[in-house]
């Protein structure tokens, strides 16, 4: 019983990581109008920062696994959250866009350590069998935080202002960080990757599209859901007024979902989840295309489409660890790039469209990403 209690609270600090992790990229949005006012700027430079944060993130997560990838895992995940901490200090003391353009990239440094190793210490904490809901567990400090992370930055900025509430989120990071160093018992460290390893990775013809599920996904989910206001307002009819409870109504679908995942994915295991999450996250996008522009019909699909999404990252993450297990810390940070990459291009790609085209192409764009994900997943499947 001891050791379950002792287990469960080092499960719980390492997805605060995540929620530190989450709520720390995300903080721009929600003091997006104070930050432009501050540092000068606009606010499509300010949201650029997201960009910036997500670019930096895919392109070092699996390079620092060549650098510093045979690291004790507690000794790594403490220098990302210190990494973390200073990129916010940075930012908040920001008085120029430069300075702040800087600090969301050493943000991102430590973030590309922190999301993997946290996942990869969790996995090595417990036996195979109950792998999948360790890592649900973990990664549910990600799905809080999209549900409170931007609400809590935007009253964090109206009540002692936005360079305050990132200082903030600076030292909650070091909190969690010495918490993390004290919690969290050490595992066997991971391997070293060499750049080669990468590159095998990149060309297996199995592993590599089981990575390219994660990008294509996210990809799909981007391309709506970073323009989503306008998509509510102008495609589903919905009054403004009432964005910030979809928003609610979305974060508290991916709860549902990945608790739904954590519970199932040991007991049916991950290509079953992964298989619904795809297949019904498409359907839900072909739904919004077709279905009238009624709001208790919108909220609820909004609900499913965030619960689905999110039934796929812990399935995935076990999968992935399953196919290379001697090598979790470089495929959990190549999957780690999938996710920023694919946010990276669905952003892009979602804001051409809707700049070009309208609203209307949005939701068959994102179902045609999806599509692009279960392709990928049954080429891995050979």
């Amino acid at each position: 019983m001891e050791k379950t209690a002792k287990l469960n609270i080092s499960l719980a600090v390492l997805s605060s990581c995540y929620f530190i992790l989450a709520v720390a990229s995300l903080s721009v949005i929600g003091l997006l109008v104070p930050m432009a006012e501050g540092l000068a700027a606009t606010e499509s430079e300010i949201a650029y920062l997201v960009a910036v944060f997500s670019i930096t993130n895919a392109i070092f997560a699996p390079v620092f696994q060549t650098v510093v990838g045979n690291w004790d895992r507690r000794r790594l995940i403490l220098t990302g959250l210190l990494l973390m901490a200073t990129g916010m200090v940075f930012t908040g003391f920001a008085t120029v866009y430069s300075v702040a353009l800087v600090g969301r990239m050493v943000l991102a440094f430590g973030a590309a350590i922190v999301g993997p190793i946290a996942s990869a210490t969790a996995a090595a904490l417990v036996d195979v069998k109950i792998r999948g809901a360790a890592l649900g567990k973990v990664f549910a400090g990600m799905t809080v935080a999209t549900v409170l992370g931007v609400p809590m930055t935007a009253i964090g900025g109206d009540l002692i202002g936005w360079r305050a509430t990132l200082l903030a989120i600076a030292g909650i990071a070091v909190l969690i960080a010495g918490a993390v160093w004290i919690v969290v018992p050490q595992t066997e460290r991971g391997h070293r990757a060499q750049l080669a390893d990468i590159r095998n990775i990149m060309t297996d013809p199995i592993l590599a599209p089981a990575i390219l599920v994660t990008a294509f996904q996210m990809a799909g989910q981007l391309a709506t859901y970073a323009v989503l206001a306008v998509y509510l307002v102008e495609w589903l009819s919905m009054p403004s007024a009432w964005l910030p409870f979809t928003l609610m109504t979305f974060g508290v679908g991916g709860i549902v979902g990945n608790i739904f995942a954590m519970r199932l994915v040991d007991r049916v295991g991950p290509d079953i989840l992964i298989l619904i999450s795809l297949i019904c996250t498409g359907a839900v996008f072909l739904c919004l295309q077709v279905m009238p522009s009624v709001t208790w019909v919108s909220f609820g699909l909004l609900g499913a489409w965030a619960a689905f999404s999110m039934i796929l990252f812990a399935p995935q993450q076990s999968r992935l660890i399953g196919m290379r297990p001697g090598m979790s810390n470089l495929v959990l940070a190549l999957n780690g790039s999938a996710i920023y990459g694919g946010m990276a291009v669905g952003s892009a790609v979602g804001g051409y469209v809707y700049a070009s085209i309208g609203a209307f192409w949005l939701a068959p764009v994102s179902a045609m990403f999806v599509l692009c994900a279960l392709v990928s997943f049954m080429f891995s499947k050979r």
